[in-house]
Order: structure tokens, then sequence, then C-alpha cells
């Protein structure tokens, strides 16, 4: 298998505070996030910084790790690069928050580093709700595979 890292983006107090439907969203970071654990592969939290601390209602664990970046692209940030050095990462998985900004960047941002990246359709989102599924349709069109949390599931249980 692959590895893979999870790339969670921006879940923190600043960014969730004024999303609509914040149950489900974090339902679907979390089961994501609670697989990638049960298969010890990397979780990654990102934070853009001014925008608070990490959520306290992801399930993090002391083994995930955390960057901490100024840009929308994560691939864009030195902390960013030196864990991608210190690591073998194949391909990431991307989920949080927002899906018209930084959610859009860092999966833009590996295709550009010539990263095979896919986007947990449901597991992203904007305070405009009508962003994520547009994000949906243009990251697929640029050659993002997305998948539905259920269907990511599914896929990582087989492996």
């Amino acid at each position: 298998m692959s590895k893979s890292a999870l790339l969670v983006v921006d879940v923190q107090t600043g960014t969730i505070a004024p999303l609509i439907g914040k149950e489900p969203f974090l339902k679907n970071v979390n089961a994501v996030i609670d697989h990638f654990h049960k298969k010890r592969l990397p979780v990654v939290l990102i934070k853009k910084a001014g925008y608070g601390e990490l959520s306290p209602k992801l399930h993090q664990e002391a083994c995930d790790l955390v960057v901490t970046k100024v840009q929308m692209n994560t691939f864009k940030a030195a902390e960013f690069k030196t864990l991608m050095e210190e690591n073998d990462f194949e391909n990431f998985v991307v989920v949080g928050l927002m899906s018209n900004a930084c959610v859009q960047a860092t999966c833009i941002g590996a295709l550009a580093e010539g990263f095979p990246v896919t986007l947990i359709e449901d597991a992203h989102d904007s305070v405009l709700k009508p962003m994520r599924n547009i994000w949906n349709k243009k990251l697929k069109n640029a050659g993002v595979m997305t998948m539905t949390t259920k269907e990511y599931i599914e896929k990582l249980k087989k492996e």
C-alpha cells in the first residue's frame, strides 16, 4: 500500500465558528481521521495562522503531525516541505475548510507537485454553501479523485 497522508486543512476555532452544518461536516472529517488512525497512517493537521487553535472536536491523537501555514496552499509552507522531506508521502487525502480557499489551493498544490490527491467530497465545506459542490466538480476536472466519506472508508477497509 502506498503511503497516504491525510491533510486536515484549517479545521480551527476561527474557521468553524461561522459554518452552518458543523455536525455532519465534523462527523465525516472525524470518520476519515479515525480510519487513518486505525490503519496507522499519518494525519497532518494544518492550521492557518490567525484563525485560532485546532477545533477541540477533531479526533486528534498525540502522534498526529501539526503544521502552521500562512498561505492557502499547504504545499507552499516551509514547515510542510520539511515534513514531506522527513516522510515518504506518496499521495494525499484532503478534508477541511474552506472549499473555495485553502482546500482547493491545497489540492491544486498537490497536483502541481506531482502527487495524486483524493478529495473527500462531503468532508470539506465553506460558509458559502454552493462552493463545496462547485469545487468538487472543478477539482475532479483538474485531476483530483473525489469520493464520499463512505466510499473512501470502504476502500481503506479493503487495503
